[in-house]
C-alpha cells in the first residue's frame, strides 16, 4: 500500500527526474524518427512518441543509478541534441540499407517501362515506382520474419550500457560509417538489380535482331510486353534467391554499428 509521504515523496522530486528522463527519451525518440518500422511515417505521430515514452520509462530505472543528479532543464535540452544523435544514427543506418533495396526495384521498374506510375512509400516518406515498393515490402517482410527490428532496439538500449548519458562526444567514425554505408546501398542495390538487367540487355539485343531479321514485326508494341514479362520473372526470382542477401546486409550494418559506438556483443 502506497503511503500519502511516498506520493509526497515522489511528487517533490519528479523535477528532478524530469531532465534525465529527457535523455533517455530523446536517445529513444531518435531511434523512432527514421528506423524502420519504429519511424514508419504510416504510424501516426502520437503512437511513436508515446512508444518512445513507454520505452524511457522502462528503461529509465535501469540507467537512472548511472544518470548525473543536477542536471537543470537548460543542460538536459542542450544535452539531448547528442543523445538524439545516437538514436538518429542508429535508425538511418538500417534505413539506407532499405533504400538500396528500393534503388533496385526502381532502377528495374525505369529499365522495364514500368517507371510512369509512381506510388508513395510511407515507410521512407518518398516517391518511388511500383517494383521498388514491392523491393522495399519485400525486404521490410524479411527484417521482421528475421528479427531485425527487436535486433534494432537491443542494439538501441546497448548502448546505455556502453555510452552513457552525457558521456557521447561527435567523432569522425560515425560519419565515416555513414559515409561508407551510402557507398554501399548503391552496391546492394546494383547487386538486386543485376539479374533483371543482364536479362533485359539479352532481350533488347534479341529484340533488335528480330526487328532487322522481321521488318513487319511492331517490335515496339511486342517489346514493351515482353520486357515487362521478362522484367517481373526475373524480378520474382531475383527477390526469393535475395533475401539472404538482405539479411547480411542488416546484419553488417548492426555489426558495423556496434564496433563504431563500442557496444557490447
Amino acid at each position: 500500500m502506497v503511503h500519502e509521504d511516498d506520493i509526497f515523496t515522489l511528487v517533490t522530486r519528479l523535477p528532478l527526474f524530469l531532465p534525465m528522463y529527457l535523455m533517455v527519451f530523446s536517445r529513444i525518440g531518435g531511434l523512432m524518427i527514421v528506423a524502420p518500422i519504429y519511424g514508419s511515417q504510416a504510424v501516426p505521430a502520437r503512437v511513436r512518441v508515446g512508444l518512445a515514452a513507454v520505452i524511457a520509462m522502462a528503461v529509465f530505472p535501469i540507467v537512472a543509478p548511472s544518470l548525473p543528479t543536477d542536471l537543470s532543464v537548460a543542460v538536459a535540452l542542450f544535452g539531448s541534441l547528442g543523445e538524439l544523435l545516437i538514436g538518429v544514427a542508429i535508425g538511418l543506418s538500417i534505413s539506407l540499407v532499405f533504400s538500396g533495396i528500393q534503388l533496385a526495384g526502381m532502377v528495374i521498374g525505369q529499365q522495364a517501362g514500368l517507371a510512369l506510375g509512381e506510388v508513395y512509400n510511407p515507410v521512407l516518406d518518398t516517391d518511388t515506382t511500383l517494383l521498388g515498393q514491392v523491393f522495399f515490402l519485400t525486404a521490410l517482410s524479411v527484417f521482421v520474419l528475421a528479427g531485425g527490428h527487436r535486433e534494432l532496439m537491443r542494439a538501441m538500449l546497448d548502448t546505455f550500457a556502453t555510452i552513457p548519458v552525457m558521456s557521447y562526444r561527435f567523432d569522425t567514425s560515425l560519419v565515416e560509417l555513414l559515409t561508407g554505408l551510402l557507398t554501399a546501398v548503391y552496391g546492394i542495390g546494383l547487386r538486386l538489380a543485376a539479374p533483371v538487367l543482364i536479362t533485359l540487355l539479352v532481350v533488347t539485343l534479341v529484340l533488335g535482331f528480330l526487328s532487322r531479321t522481321i521488318p513487319q514485326l511492331n517490335i515496339l508494341s511486342v517489346g514493351f510486353v515482353v520486357r515487362v514479362v521478362v522484367a517481373l520473372l526475373v524480378a520474382g526470382f531475383t527477390l526469393s534467391a535475395g533475401r539472404e542477401l538482405m539479411i547480411d546486409s542488416v546484419c553488417s550494418v548492426l555489426e558495423a554499428l556496434r564496433q563504431t559506438l563500442g557496444l557490447v556483443a
